[in-house]
């Protein structure tokens, strides 16, 4: 059974950035092949949305789960048969998003 996919606002402005960002640094290739990536690793999901590591720290429903894609963590959680992403964060910030 394939789960549906949910973007929250919070993860489409992520994303958004991420692709800014990186299209200002270095360009469409680079953005593109991030985001592509990110895409990619959000349709997995879709197959085998509990192969994400379940977030120690925020055990309050829903339960978050992540996982790692380049530099980033992309958090979710599940409720029945949906896969609603969270948020994207960059490893590289430090504290946590949640």
């Amino acid at each position: 059974m394939d789960y549906s996919i949910h973007w929250t606002r919070r993860a489409s402005i992520d994303v958004a950035h991420i692709y800014d960002f990186y299209l200002k640094l270095s360009g469409t290739v680079v953005a593109n092949n991030r985001l592509r990536k990110i895409l990619d690793t959000v349709r997995y999901l879709k197959r085998f949305p509990y192969i994400g590591r379940i977030d120690d720290e925020n055990l309050d429903p829903p339960t978050y789960r992540y996982i790692i894609v380049l530099d980033y963590r992309i958090y979710y959680f599940i409720e029945e048969d949906s896969v609603y992403i969270a948020t994207i964060w960059d490893n590289r910030q430090g504290s946590k998003p949640f």
